[in-house]
């Protein structure tokens, strides 16, 4: 009995050598991204690859299995030939995934201070990398699900990678139409990011940062500041007006030379897209609720002021 088993044994292995021999000899796997998934279940695997009509779903699957490979795949471009290989390149062997939430608005320095909190990464060579590549502005904020051994630099190429993969070719082509340069689009994005908190709102304050640019008036943008001294403060005083910088729109007109964070795409879209029948050039927020109040001109500025002031009043006195 224990004869007969042995020789099927045997004659499956040789079977199952036979088979990867000839999967190895017959497909070929070409340049092929798997993007922003984690997959620890080989059958799933199977199955990503049959989409794209790489191989046999049934052959990878039983492959894979019989030589006992325990697989996870992380995000990244892979560049396969024989099929012995695609186990080899495939496998991360105790290598554990982590999850990493960047915060839409997150400039550099946060993302490396989020990261770091998960991860074993030098944070000052993060941020060095990343600002000597001039990428504030083009890192996606996303949830990513990455191998905890990745470095710093395979790390922000991945987030930007994302980032081009969700710029499509028609909002490249809206930003030629406005007569912008795509990077004005992202700074302007930028700065919508961090002073819109309800999404709403988003294309009413791009509307009123582009009415001002119409009028060369300055953007006297709160969170241009905040970036420019390095603080997370929530009243600016007068003297961090006088910050000099040249992202401080306070100072100056026009943009700033670059992005003051990472935008989300809806931001962008509120760039790309403003309210075109708002002819608002001021706004101020209205701590209550999280929203701004808007004016056409600086007499009704003003007077939004006050409201908000006498709101804070009463809000103190009832307390």
């Amino acid at each position: 009995m224990l004869k007969k088993i042995l020789i099927i044994v045997f004659w499956f292995i040789i079977l199952s050598l036979f088979f990867i021999y000839m999967f190895n000899f017959v497909f070929h796997l070409r340049f092929y991204k798997i993007n922003n998934k984690v997959m620890n279940n080989t059958l799933k695997i199977s199955k990503e690859f049959k989409k794209i009509r790489i191989c046999s779903k049934i052959l990878f699957f039983v492959t894979t299995k019989f030589v006992n490979y325990y697989i996870k795949i992380k995000t990244n471009v892979y560049n396969f030939y024989p099929v012995s290989k695609i186990l080899k390149k495939l496998k991360i062997k105790n290598d554990k995934i982590v999850r990493i939430t960047i915060p839409e608005g997150s400039n550099i320095k946060q993302i490396a201070n989020i990261i770091s909190k998960v991860m074993n990464i030098d944070k000052e060579k993060f941020i060095n990398i990343a600002m000597h590549k001039k990428l504030e502005g083009y890192l996606m904020p996303e949830t990513y699900f990455v191998n905890s051994k990745m470095d710093e630099k395979k790390l922000i190429e991945m987030m930007y990678i994302e980032f081009n993969k969700k710029i499509t070719p028609d909002m490249r082509k809206r930003a030629k139409e406005r007569n912008l340069p795509f990077k004005d689009i992202i700074i302007i994005a930028s700065i919508i990011e961090k002073e819109a908190v309800k999404p709403e709102e988003r294309f009413v304050i791009s509307a009123v940062f582009y009415n001002r640019l119409k009028k060369n008036i300055k953007l006297q943008s709160c969170a241009t500041v905040l970036y420019a001294i390095g603080s997370n403060k929530k009243k600016l005083s007068i003297e961090d007006t006088k910050f000099n910088s040249p992202y401080n729109t306070y100072l100056n007109f026009g943009l700033p030379p670059g992005p003051i964070s990472n935008p989300g795409i809806q931001s962008i879209k509120a760039a790309l897209y403003p309210d075109k029948n708002n002819k608002n050039l001021f706004f101020v927020a209205n701590n209550d609720n999280f929203t701004h109040l808007f004016a056409t001109n600086f007499d009704k500025h003003r007077q939004n002021k006050q409201i908000i002031k006498l709101k804070q009043k009463l809000k103190y006195a009832c307390k």
